[in-house]
């Protein structure tokens, strides 16, 4: 029995020529590849039929945002008129966005709480009197510091992040 296996690994075996199997055509002409390309379509016009949705449902935002610098522009020496004119834009955006009820009745101090609410921000509580004098008595206190800039800017930012 010893002899055996030492006999087998001095014959030489002949395995003869390696068969190599042959390539594989790379075609999209099978179903498969047809219909994952008409997922791909299909998935490809829904993602943009959303964006579209999106872009458009946001449209009175950017008109809102163009508006305010308008005014910024045309009310340069004037504050009063910036203040009652953005405010007006303001309670414009969010009787688009709010419930009409809700947002139509406010006004005063309490409308000034709404836009920091919506906008987590304190802009436009902390200048409270400012801007209730230039919309009720069409004047600014000689004595209060009315920052045009900051205004207009958390203005334009309250419109872009109310909702």
């Amino acid at each position: 029995m010893q002899n055996e296996p030492a006999n087998i690994s001095n014959q030489t075996v002949e395995l003869g020529a390696l068969l190599e199997a042959s390539p594989v055509a790379f075609t999209m002409d099978t179903l498969g590849w047809k219909i994952l390309f008409g997922i791909l379509i299909l998935v490809t016009m829904w993602f943009l039929y959303r964006y579209y949705t999106a872009y458009k449902k946001k449209a009175y935002k950017r008109e809102a945002v163009l508006k305010i610098k308008h005014l910024a522009e045309l009310y340069k020496s004037n504050d009063v008129s910036l203040i009652s004119e953005t405010m007006f834009q303001l309670k414009q955006t969010a009787l688009q966005t709010y419930n009409r009820t809700e947002v139509a009745s406010l006004k005063g101090i309490e409308w000034l709480r709404f836009l920091d609410k919506k906008g987590n921000t304190t802009s436009f509580s902390k200048n409270e009197n400012i801007i209730t004098s230039a919309l009720y008595n069409n004047k600014l206190d000689e004595t209060s510091l009315f920052n045009r800039s900051d205004f207009v800017k958390s203005s334009i930012k309250w419109i872009k992040t109310h909702a």
